[in-house]
């Protein structure tokens, strides 16, 4: 079995990770409500050339600096490989990037043998950047927020309280919408769009709980950091956790242990 890899210094990786949106909001922003023309891949899904042209600058920036990482990338693929991975979404929200919403976002996000690491979300209409480095273990080790601050999620204990958010009800399966609707219906404000922006509030206090279903790796491995080292917690809905190898694409993210907790226990009743 091959050594595991040596964990990268943190502050290096916070400073390249805070590097990195210059790059790609020089490609986005000129872009962004330019009338794109969008087209449709396989999946039905939209594309654009912002989001190709911004993983392809993503790419080259993490070569240059890691050339000896894999990259798994939403628009040029990979293989989610052992060791370091990058895994990128480059303009997660490409609808309302279209509508000309300010809530998409590029995700950056690093795996060391599946565990997410390091994530980097930002929102290049609203200027707006979080970082979140962790260990192997889950501890944080870094955090920054838009206003150069450490991210702290929010102390909301009780799902009364709670305001929690999801980006549509068409991602949900039936049997997955009546779970979101009996924990929602506990909640004291629930919030229908928002994309990867919902993350990025809940770890800085201002969502309690972000709900979602059908993400892909290069929705989540970016998120997973950024939370943990705000001291929220990320789960599927049962409870497990999310790697980049063991995921079914379910995501529950809450402010606290209590908070996590009294979610799971609404989705798992019957």
């Amino acid at each position: 079995m091959a050594a595991r890899p040596e964990f990268l210094d943190s502050e290096r990786l916070a400073g390249f990770l805070a590097s990195l949106p210059a790059r790609s909001r020089a490609v986005i922003l000129p872009l962004f409500r330019s009338g794109l023309e969008r087209f449709q891949k396989a999946d039905k899904t939209p594309v654009t050339e912002a989001d190709r042209q911004t993983e392809q600058v993503l790419r080259q920036a993490i070569s240059e600096a890691f050339p000896g990482h894999a990259i798994l990338g939403e628009e040029f693929g990979g293989t989610a490989t052992d060791g370091y991975c990058w895994v990128l979404d480059p303009v997660d929200g490409t609808r309302p990037f279209l509508a000309g919403k300010p809530s998409f976002g590029s995700l950056v996000g690093l795996c060391l043998d599946g565990q997410p690491i390091a994530g980097l979300i930002d929102l290049p209409a609203l200027s707006e950047s979080y970082i979140g480095i962790i260990d192997p273990h889950g501890q944080p080790l870094f955090s920054t927020g838009p206003d150069g601050t450490p991210l702290q999620a929010s102390s909301c204990a009780r799902l009364a309280e709670a305001r929690i958010a999801t980006t549509s009800p068409h991602a949900f399966s039936d049997s997955g919408w009546q779970q979101w609707l009996r924990l929602s219906g506990l909640c004291e404000n629930v919030l229908y769009g928002g994309d990867c922006s919902n993350y990025a509030l809940l770890a800085a206090g201002h969502l309690d709980i972000v709900m979602e279903d059908s993400l892909a790796s290069h929705d989540i491995m970016a998120l997973v950091p950024v939370l943990l080292a705000s001291g929220a917690i990320v789960s599927d809905w049962a409870g497990k956790p999310v790697t980049l190898h063991n995921h079914n694409g379910q995501l529950l993210c809450s402010a606290n242990q209590v908070l996590h907790e009294a979610a799971l226990a609404s989705l798992m009743a019957s």
